[in-house]
This record gives structure tokens, C-alpha cells and sequence, in this order.
């Protein structure tokens, strides 16, 4: 199969509009290097060889990518991939217990729903852990942010007796800030893990996406003396989904 009938193939299989199929091919084309930085991206008349879409389709897949400043068009020279920006490396997923702390501790939080009552039962997290649920939780809901731009969606859950003790740091800052601080307590087991979902209407609401949008989403335990004293579940939009780790790291 030639990449041109490869490329109508995969369009043809998708109700998604075509302008906003070519929309992302473009731009998997730049985020893999395909299309480097400051490079002039191929012609029109190349790109409707190459996908057998019309000129005015095109056109509205590049205004898509010039809108989020991706691309710059230059009035008798073509279009260009924009230099890549900041990476948001400081603020991507945290993989160790110390690395989310230490990002909680620099995230503005505002609270969704606090409530009250008392969770008798911890969602599945789908991870093995040796500690064991505790009797009682409390609930929070929250969106974190930076500089005002919504960062992480978060649901937690907080051992009831350790959070009536530091109720009023709980309702002031991020869980695992206050629970990193708690003079005596020694977190002894953390696990994290990762899986790709859609968000629903609060999550996408709160992080300023479109319901059914892929997020990352994180679930994250804390245990202390042998019992889950923190569990949380997290979720981030794409752009801060950052992972670099040491495969040689023991």
C-alpha cells in the first residue's frame, strides 16, 4: 500500500471532520521531527498530492495549528514550523513520592467538592500494595493550577483521623504537601501508575478541555505504618504528560 492510499485509508475510517485529521497529521508531523523547527513546510499542491484533499481543506487544517502557534505563515515565502517553546519538563508528571511533593508545593489549588461524609471503601487503584485500606477517608475534589492554567485534576482520599488532625492545612494546600510535612509521619510505601482515559464533564470542565478529551490519569497511594493513609486520582492534560527516566537506575 502506497503512503498516499495509506493516508486515505486512515481518513476514511474516521468520523472526526478531515480538516481536523490533517490538523493532527500535521502536527504529529512536528512534535515527531518530521517537519523540524523553523523548516517551511511542504506546498499545497504537495500536500494535496499527498492526502487528495482540496486546497480549502488544507487551509483550514493549517488556521488550526496557526491558532494554537504552531506554525507562522510568511505572505510570499509559505508556512513555517514555529520554533518549539519552553518545555513544560518542570511541571510534568511527578514519578517518585519526593517529585510530587515537591511539584504540590508550587500548585495553586481550588477546592470542587469537599465533602463531608464519611468513605468507608477506597476505589480499585489496580495496583498491588502490603498495606491495607484504612476504616475511614475523607473525600476531596480539586483542580490544581500554575500561572492560572489548570494543571491536574485531582479526586483524594484522606485517612479520616489524620485528616480531622490537620483539617484546616488539608483545606489549605495540597494533600501530599501537608502529609509530607507531618512531623513523625514516615510515608514507607508509594506506588504510582499511568493509564490514558477520556475525561468526563467535571474533569474536562475543570481542566478546560472537551468532554471525551485523552487525559493522563495517575493513581497514586501513600501508606504509613502499614496502612493506605493517601489515595488519590489524578488527572493531567496531554501536554504535561513528561516522562524521562533512568533505565539503568536500580
Amino acid at each position: 500500500m502506497s503512503k498516499v492510499e495509506l493516508n486515505n485509508a486512515v481518513m476514511n475510517r474516521s468520523r472526526m471532520p478531515l480538516y481536523l485529521q490533517l490538523a493532527a497529521e500535521f502536527r504529529s508531523c512536528i512534535d515527531s521531527g518530521t517537519w523540524p523547527s523553523e523548516e517551511r513546510l511542504p506546498s499545497l499542491e504537495t500536500l494535496m498530492e499527498s492526502y487528495k484533499v482540496s486546497r480549502m481543506t488544507l487551509r483550514q487544517a493549517l488556521s488550526v495549528l496557526e491558532s494554537e502557534g504552531i506554525i507562522r505563515r510568511a505572505r510570499g515565502k509559505g508556512t513555517f514550523v514555529e520554533p518549539r517553546r519552553s518545555s513544560h519538563a518542570a511541571l510534568a508528571i511527578p514519578t517518585s513520592w519526593q517529585e510530587a511533593v515537591a511539584l504540590s508545593d508550587i500548585l495553586g489549588t481550588r477546592s470542587i467538592v469537599e465533602s463531608e461524609r464519611i468513605i468507608h471503601h477506597l476505589p480499585d487503584s489496580g495496583m498491588q500494595s502490603k498495606a491495607k485500606p484504612a476504616a475511614q477517608y475523607q473525600y476531596l475534589c480539586r483542580v490544581h493550577s500554575t500561572d492560572g492554567q489548570p494543571f491536574c485534576y485531582s479526586e483524594v482520599y484522606i485517612e479520616n483521623t489524620l485528616f480531622r488532625k490537620y483539617k484546616k492545612k488539608f483545606k489549605a494546600g495540597a494533600a501530599a504537601s501537608v502529609i509530607a510535612r507531618i512531623d513523625g509521619l514516615e510515608i514507607t510505601e508509594s506506588r504510582q501508575k499511568l493509564t490514558i482515559i477520556q475525561t468526563g464533564f467535571q474533569s474536562a470542565n475543570a481542566l478546560q478541555l472537551n468532554p471525551g478529551d485523552s487525559v493522563a490519569e495517575v493513581r497514586r497511594t501513600a501508606c504509613a505504618d502499614g496502612i493506605i493513609i493517601y489515595y488519590a486520582r489524578l488527572e493531567f492534560p496531554p501536554k504535561f504528560v513528561e516522562l524521562e527516566l533512568d533505565l539503568l537506575a536500580r
